[in-house]
């Protein structure tokens, strides 16, 4: 411990733990500061503890004086006063005495925390603190008050207050010398590093700066800086010769200075191995001083806080392991100038009596070391007034509601809200039925009335038991292995089996239902009101959030809805869509099931959402974590594909509001729209994330190049097909071609409109022309499918041969029909006089152009009745007034074709002997189906919901079952219910606008076996290996900086045998595969696993990521609109088998959170500031897919889960866990005849009278204690007699009961 330095003559003094006792662990110390009028050394670590010690003998450890929990997060800077200290953490600022009273304290919201505070360094008397959002605030350190605000327009991290200036160093490398006596002005700014200022020191007008410097590469990675840059304070525009730093060639030091100070006329600099050394300021830091020091660090810890006593006789370097090395010059070495001991206590003699205060002392009403259980209470035996009565009293008529309606169509300003009046009711007076007592029980949510759906039930489970209402019964029994109802969606052929690939012998599209489900929901006739089954579904919160409502009062079918009260929630109808497409299922479930090492992947998002799906047999599900990937995702920001980045035109601002549609308002585009966006970006990334290797694929089936590339995109063979596309230029008759692969067509609106660049760009004669050719074409829907398909354009653009702007022409044409699947992109609508008016004008529609009317000759009957378009619409309205064919015929012509000739569509259902069409008078025979024929058949569509009522616009999808291909299905969010085929091809209603139909090739058998080819060579099976050998993308990131140290010299490498702590999770993994405290799975484990036979306890730890969203009326009353919503911290699972790992965790994740924290709740979840970040966080992080598939895994493999709460565990981790596999020791402890939930906590102290989560909750300790209660329940259920546990319950109620559910103080 004495390691003595020969030429400077500095040894080390001690070290010492940062620790209450040997048995706890430390916490890496991030501030250390020595007292400059006595004997005291402070300490901040990352638990917000501030500690004081005192120097002892040499080589003896420091003598602890108060240690006291100050902050709720890391204490960063720590600056001793007279007899106070000023201490800054993340989320305050305070002034504390020695003896641990705040003088006072100023706190900060989580999302604006505290980055850099300086004290003046001449008064004392005052401190400049800043936040991340570059606000800044002057304080009188003795009242606390706010004496000035200012902007710094910059992320501080580092400050020095003088009199006459403040020097700030920010997180982008900027330094600024702004001015104190002029409200802080700006005087001066220069770019210092390319990365972060880590630390400055100022010595008369030299500033010197340390930091670090931003890779060259595009990695984001930054290192340490290897010189000090010096600038003249007053002139930073021209720096100072730098300090050049460098080790010697025999040297292993890494050369990383972080934190500079001047003492004495020299300057330290310390280094993240924590070396430090000295420079003198008279030779501008060119010289080496007459000191230095190299304490010797652990392997995987690095310096976090530097500091040289005043005196300068000592100097202090803390690590991130929770030590403290104390080097000094002297053996008696003294820290302060003026060398006093510290006066720690602050009670006068009185303290020291058997009675404080004394009996007849007054004690003043401002003394705030008296604790307020000093002052005596009178002995009162009758109850006080404050203890209210649980009985209700009806005091009459409440005040009504206000209509969902209204709040939905609200136009803020101001803070007063707008919305025009419905006129439902007489003015200033409110209807009341004759049962306004019971819509009152029901909350606001009452008067969402959806009795039509949940058939007069209540929708809170809570108000069922308690109105003594029976349970839903569940439409499908459930499976108790987790598989749900849709049998073989693990694997390719019978997941494409289900999905209807027949031949062409097979039932006709067009043929009439056998039979339909008894509950089938027909259409509405055009110009009524919107369904109650078609209307927006809102989720209504009681007081026991959202896991209280009753989804299965709106699902009788063993297909599972998606919920909706989430952002971006709009992608649910594509996502039910994309769900029974099998062939898009089976490739997304082959591909989540892999090694993809990307953690934002859409294709493994889809592919769990859609495991989920399947196995979850109709209960509801929530697709949190794709919609969380989704918005993370940069493409899709600059897409625009968020709903925070569109405002949404459709919110109904009154029944005679026109609808504002793409390029018409200011709201941005409609959902119709933004679902067109969003299903051509799914296809998109999905095909250049999922590629499997070229040898595996059948090549007769793919692209004639296909062999070259070693891997092959296949989601371009399930949607869509290939197109060439020709521009010509009429003048030199240069052509040039691009093959491209389409993934939607864009229909033209009905009646045709020229587009706007084409016609434009003709002149007058070309607009006349357009006009003639718009009038005289047929607004049937296979005309508008033949036009999309093919399609003529002239455009305005550049001729490269004729080096000039020319009017080149474009053909687009197909050139094999789609083998998968076809998806037809509607354009939106406008209504020019009501909602509910069929005429209209086009605000937005597909692009044609004049030559594109020739192909008003088309291949097209209107004499097959099921297959003819009735068009409705005015001469002026292109209104959806039309029926969808549900199939037709696709045949695409040779390449030598003209365009107008290159595709024929035509009605599925002609006669065998001839097939009439326009301008073609003679009889064909029946199509030949092969590569360039096909039939078509409807089997989905997305439809727009314009409810006026209701509010804003939302999205539902009808989908062919799988079950029963002449039935259909509709998903509108949670609600899902089989309804009539005339309601789905129908488009007669004013408030519904078709946005995408999807038609299915009924020949997929070449599809179909180069999906199982796929599937077998790639089976959905998660490997046990992620939890046998558990790794993640980011440990290389976690540690790269501890690899750094390592590099140093065999000096710095020699472990500390004076330490007597645990290590931390990062240096505690001598072995590679352990991550954090947990022991992965053995072979044998892993066994049992692959069999069903495992069983373990379970827990999590969340974080809130966005706050609750209430609403406070003026009687008090409160109504949540938005719970909070929460996101998986920490994921900890034990072993609950018998063995020598019996309660030893096999899971202990914490999971890389990149988004905003609102809070980190750590006195409920345990997690720190900086636990969850990548780069600093002291755990081996993982990130959220990897934490999911070990969960994934262990529900496919039919594993028992124990837990306490676990309905909520598993809906923050977006999983469904079957009933059957879940052990929950809160509802086994539940008594019938009570509604309170015992907590853990009491439930373990009752149980063996010892106290969990006395500090901050630990998932690990929270699962032992969890398993040990289900132990306990499990011995009164074998070895008792039948009534034994009702007898526990009753012991346990009535031992709460007596003690207010709270535990009492003493330890057992």
């Amino acid at each position: 411990m004495q390691n003595q330095m020969e030429d400077y003559g500095w040894i080390e003094y001690t070290q010492n733990w940062d620790a209450l006792d040997e048995e706890s662990a430390a916490w890496p110390i991030f501030a250390v500061a020595a007292s400059t009028s006595s004997e005291l050394i402070y300490t901040g670590d990352s638990s917000g503890r501030l500690t004081t010690f005192t120097l002892s003998e040499l080589g003896a450890p420091l003598d602890r004086q108060t240690s006291i929990l100050c902050a709720q997060t890391s204490i960063r800077r720590v600056c001793p006063l007279q007899t106070e200290v000023f201490v800054q953490s993340d989320d305050a600022v305070q002034v504390i005495t020695n003896g641990g009273r705040k003088v006072f304290a100023r706190t900060t919201s989580p999302n604006d925390g505290f980055t850099a505070a300086a004290v003046s360094q001449e008064s004392k008397t005052e401190a400049f603190v800043c936040t991340s959002a570059g606000a800044g605030s002057l304080l009188d350190l003795a009242t606390g008050r706010l004496v000035k605000r200012a902007s710094v327009e910059m992320s501080s991290v580092v400050a020095l207050l003088e009199r006459e200036r403040l020097v700030l160093g920010a997180a982008d490398g900027m330094l600024a010398v702004r001015d104190p006596r002029a409200a802080f002005n700006l005087v001066q700014a220069a770019t210092a590093f390319s990365g972060s200022v880590a630390d400055l020191a100022i010595h008369e007008w030299s500033i010197y700066a340390c930091g670090t410097q931003s890779g060259s590469d595009a990695s984001y990675q930054t290192a340490a800086d290897t010189t000090i840059k010096v600038y003249d304070v007053r002139n930073l525009s021209q720096p100072l010769a730098p300090i050049e730093l460098s080790a010697e060639e025999d040297d292993e030091i890494v050369v990383a200075p972080s934190r500079l100070q001047i003492c004495d006329g020299e300057l330290w600099i310390c280094h993240d191995s924590g070396y430090a050394e000295t420079r003198t300021l008279a030779s501008g830091g060119q010289e080496m001083g007459s000191s230095y020091i190299e304490p010797a660090l652990d392997e995987y810890s690095f310096m976090s806080a530097f500091c040289v006593t005043p005196s300068g006789q000592a100097a202090l370097v803390a690590d991130t392991a929770g030590i403290l090395h104390v080097w000094s010059s002297s053996d008696h070495p003294q820290l302060s100038l003026d060398g006093e001991v510290a006066d720690i206590l602050e009670r006068d003699d009185s303290l020291n009596s058997s009675e404080w205060p004394p009996r007849g002392h007054d004690v003043s009403i401002d003394d705030e070391s008296v604790s307020l259980s000093c002052v005596e209470m009178p002995a009162i035996r009758e109850p006080l007034l404050s203890r209210m009565t649980n009985e209700r009293c009806d005091v009459g008529r409440p005040v009504s509601f206000v209509d969902p309606g209204i709040l939905g169509s609200l136009k803020m300003m101001d803070a007063v809200g707008y919305a025009p009046n419905p006129r439902t009711g007489r003015r200033n007076q409110q209807q009341f039925g004759r049962g306004w007592r019971q819509r009152w029980k029901g909350g606001a949510a009452a008067m969402d009335d959806d009795g039509e759906l949940t058939h007069g039930r209540s929708k809170f489970l809570s108000q069922q038991r308690r109105w003594g209402q029976s349970a839903n019964p569940s439409p499908v029994t459930s499976s108790a292995a987790g598989d749900g109802a849709v049998s073989g969606y693990g694997s390719a052929p019978s997941c494409l089996r289900e999905a209807g690939v027949h031949a062409a012998s097979s039932r006709s599209a067009m043929g009439s239902p056998a039979s339909k489900p008894a509950t089938v929901v027909a259409g509405s006739a055009s110009g009524g009101k919107v369904p109650k089954h078609m209307q927006q579904m809102r989720i209504a919160y009681s007081r026991f959030g959202v896991e209280d409502f009753d989804f299965s009062l709106y699902n009788s079918t063993q297909w599972s809805g998606l919920e909706g009260n989430i952002s971006n929630a709009y992608a649910n109808a594509l996502l039910q869509l994309l769900f029974f497409s099998a062939e898009f299922r089976a490739l997304m479930l082959s591909h989540c099931a892999g090694n993809c090492p990307e953690p934002n992947c859409l294709s493994c998002q889809l592919g769990l959402l859609f495991r989920m799906l399947a196995s979850a047999n109709g209960a509801s599900c929530h697709a949190t974590l794709l919609l969380r990937v989704l918005s993370e995702r940069p493409e899709a920001t600059a897409l625009a594909l968020l709903e925070e980045l569109n405002g949404n035109t459709a919110a109904a601002a009154g029944a005679t509001a026109p609808i504002v549609c793409a390029g018409a308002g200011n709201n941005g585009p409609s959902y119709a729209l933004l679902a067109q966006r969003l299903m051509r970006f799914f296809l998109e990334q999905t095909n250049n994330e999922s590629q499997w290797p070229t040898s595996e694929l059948p090549l007769y089936h793919l692209k004639p190049d296909a062999g070259d590339a070693p891997k092959q995109r296949v989601v371009e063979h399930v949607f869509g097909f290939p197109q060439q596309t020709r521009t010509t230029c009429p003048v030199c008759k240069a052509a040039s071609d691009r093959e491209s692969h389409v993934f939607s067509v864009d229909l033209e609106p009905p009646q045709g409109t020229a587009g706007l660049a084409s016609v434009l760009a003709g002149g007058l004669v070309s607009v006349k022309r357009a006009e003639s050719q718009r009038k005289s074409r047929k607004a049937d829907m296979l005309g508008l499918i033949e036009r999309s398909l093919a399609r003529l354009e002239t455009t305005r653009a550049w001729c490269a041969c004729c080096k000039k702007f020319q009017l080149l022409q474009t053909e687009k044409r197909i050139t094999r029909v789609p083998v998968g699947y076809l998806a037809l992109n509607f354009p939106a609508l406008v209504s020019s006089q009501s909602l509910s008016s069929v005429g209209g004008s086009v605000a937005a529609g597909g692009s044609s152009t004049p030559a594109a009317a020739d192909t008003s000759s088309a291949a097209v009957s209107s004499s097959a009745s099921n297959a003819q378009v009735s068009t409705g619409a005015k001469e002026d309205g292109s209104s959806w007034q039309m029926t969808l064919p549900t199939a037709f015929e696709l045949s695409v012509g040779a390449d030598d074709d003209t365009v107008d000739q290159s595709v024929r569509v035509r009605a599925a259902d002609y006669p065998d002997t001839a097939v009439a069409t326009a301008g073609d008078e003679e009889s064909r025979p029946p199509t030949v189906l092969d590569d360039a024929n096909g039939r078509f058949e409807l089997v989905a569509l997305v439809s727009s919901i314009r409810d006026v009522r209701r509010g804003p616009e939302h999205l539902i999808v009808h989908v062919r079952d799988p079950k029963d291909p002449a039935a259909w299905l509709l998903f509108n969010d949670f609600l899902v219910q089989p309804v009539a085929e005339d309601s789905v091809v129908g488009l007669y209603d004013w408030w519904r606008e078709p946005s995408i139909a999807i038609y299915a090739n009924t020949q997929r058998q070449q599809l179909a076996e180069v999906v199982d080819a796929v599937c077998r060579q790639h089976p959905y099976k998660i490997s046990s290996k992620i939890l046998t050998t558990p790794k993640s993308v980011l440990d290389f990131q976690q540690l790269q900086h501890q690899q750094q140290l390592r590099q140093q010299s065999s000096y710095f490498q020699r472990s500390n045998t004076g330490r007597l702590n645990s290590p931390s999770p990062l240096q505690s993994n001598n072995n590679a595969r352990m991550r954090n405290r947990a022991v992965p799975l053995s072979k044998t484990e892993a066994g049992l696993l692959e069999r069903g036979e495992f069983k373990c306890a379970l827990d999590a730890e969340f974080v809130v990521l966005e706050e609750a969203k209430m609403e406070v009326f003026s009687d008090g009353t409160r109504s949540l609109h938005r719970p909070p919503m929460h996101a998986l911290a920490r994921l900890s699972a034990v072993r609950a088998n018998e063995g020598d790992l019996h309660g030893v965790p096999f899971i202990d994740d914490y999971v890389a959170i990149s988004r905003p924290i609102a809070d980190l709740a750590t006195l409920y979840s345990g997690i720190h500031a900086g636990d969850l970040t990548v780069g600093i966080s002291p755990y081996r992080l993982s990130t959220m897919k990897e934490v999911y598939k070990k969960l994934r895994l262990l529900v496919d493999s039919k594993c028992v889960f124990i837990g306490h709460g676990l309905k909520h565990d598993f809906r923050v981790c977006n999983i469904f866990v079957p009933i059957a596999l879940q052990k929950d020791t809160m509802l086994l402890f539940q008594s019938p005849s009570h509604i309170r939930p015992i907590s853990l906590r009491f439930l373990y102290w009752y149980f063996y009278r010892k106290s969990i989560q006395t500090r901050e909750h630990s998932s690990v300790e929270d699962a032992q204690a969890t398993l040990k209660v289900y132990e306990s329940y499990c011995k009164c259920i074998d070895g008792g007699p039948d009534d034994a546990i009702e007898s526990v319950l009753d012991a346990i109620y009535t031992v709460g009961a007596n003690m207010s559910w709270k535990l009492p103080d003493q330890k057992f």
